[in-house]
């Protein structure tokens, strides 16, 4: 019966976490990105916090073992987010969007290297199929291709190196450490810390956007995404960052089907959408069946 809570501790993390990039994109009609990213993140360290707080356990917590979990927050979501917004607008998100999610491939391969972990011909097909179908939904069409230069490609690439290579750093720390709450606690607020610094260093606090909608949608986004780091951390615990890194990587396609209901009118259907989704869903199959 757990192993088969661990995909569907995943798949509920992949969805929420689509579920909140739905409401972070209503919020950007009102708002900026640097404020969807801060409320978001806000919002969702107070409600872990709170709601973790008494179950927090700090026995056998060795210092190692609190700073790898630190440092992975700092790596995944706040150094790959900053990166995705900073290439985007280098490169395009047609090509920094499909870059970034080769995630799962340099979790595995650091799974593997690191903790050694053992990657089977169902967990490398699977992967394959969710990397190809992920990058497929990531792709946007367009006209014609803006120029850009071939160096910013690094940007991408090194969001995905990152968020790849901070799944083991937490899968390593539950190795010293075995209170889930305590680990997100370090996680989220490694994250946070790293978000003020950035904001005051970079002045960047000067584009926040206090408005009622601004506030709204981010924190519904932030409160959706504590969840989503709840059960990722759960599953990450219980199970090898192989099989659970690339059903996170499943969120594009969650994205897509809540976009067709939600955003209608930004959203269409295309082949390659209907491709992309079979691809990330045959993968899925894949990765739990066999």
């Amino acid at each position: 019966m757990t192993s088969l809570y661990i995909p569907l501790l995943a798949l509920g993390a992949a969805l929420c976490f689509s579920s909140g990039q739905i409401c972070s994109r209503l919020g950007l009609k009102y708002g900026t990105p640097t404020s969807a990213t801060s409320f978001s993140l806000f919002t969702s360290t107070v409600i872990l916090f709170v709601a973790l707080g008494p179950f927090i356990s700090w026995e056998h917590a060795p210092p190692v073992g609190l700073l790898l979990f630190i440092g992975a927050g700092v790596l995944s979501p706040f150094c790959t987010q900053i990166l995705l917004f900073v290439s985007a607008t280098k490169v395009g998100i047609s090509r920094a969007s499909p870059l970034r999610n080769t995630t799962p491939l340099f979790a595995g391969l650091m799974a593997v290297l690191v903790l050694g972990e053992t990657v089977t011909v169902a967990i490398a097909t699977g992967t394959l199929l969710i990397i190809i179908g992920a990058s497929l939904l990531g792709m946007k069409d367009s006209e014609a291709a803006a120029p850009y230069q071939p160096i910013y490609l690094l940007l991408p690439i090194m969001a995905a190196f990152l968020g790849g290579f901070s799944s083991p750093m937490r899968k390593l720390g539950y190795s010293m450490i075995d209170s889930v709450p305590l680990a997100i606690w370090m996680v989220q607020g490694g994250g946070f810390a790293a978000l003020l610094l950035y904001l005051l260093v970079t002045g960047k606090y000067r584009e926040l956007v206090f408005r009622r909608e601004t506030l709204w949608w981010f924190g519904v986004s932030g409160a959706l995404n504590s969840a989503a780091v709840s059960l990722n951390m759960t599953a990450l615990e219980m199970g090898d960052v192989v099989l659970v890194s690339p059903l996170i990587a499943t969120t594009p396609l969650f994205t897509v089907i809540l976009s067709t209901v939600f955003l209608r009118s930004l959203e269409r259907v295309t082949l390659k959408v209907l491709v992309g989704a079979a691809s990330i869903c045959l993968g899925g199959i894949v990765l739990t069946t066999f």
